[in-house]
């Protein structure tokens, strides 16, 4: 039986329903290993935080808090047939020390890749 709780806080980070921050610790509440996705990560999900980035409403920091708090988990899948573009973004967004911190350029590109 799926916990809902589970399930809410979950679909609050992925749909952006709640602040980054607030969604992000909700889910660290719970296991990041599960016996199945509960939610799926689409291409459409991303280009959302992206859009919502470039109007201003997010911040490179929160992007990146969003990505991590998303990547690894086994309890959200990602759209299939678009697996290895997700989990690049992932880890572009969520790596800034890696990758530089997100940027109006890096928005764009990735908005174009994502198609």
């Amino acid at each position: 039986m799926t916990d809902d709780r589970r399930l809410q806080a979950l679909r609050d980070l992925l749909y952006l329903r709640r602040p980054i921050a607030e969604s992000a610790r909700k889910i660290r509440t719970f296991p990041w290993d599960s016996e199945s996705e509960l939610v799926t990560l689409e291409r459409g999900d991303i280009v959302r935080l992206l859009k919502q980035y470039q109007a201003g409403r997010l911040s490179p920091a929160e992007v990146e808090q969003w990505a991590s708090a998303i990547e690894g988990r086994d309890d959200i899948g990602l759209e299939s047939g678009h697996v290895k573009v997700i989990k690049d973004f992932l880890f572009a967004a969520g790596t800034p020390e890696f990758n530089g911190v997100m940027t109006a350029s890096m928005a764009r590109a990735w908005l174009r890749r994502l198609g």
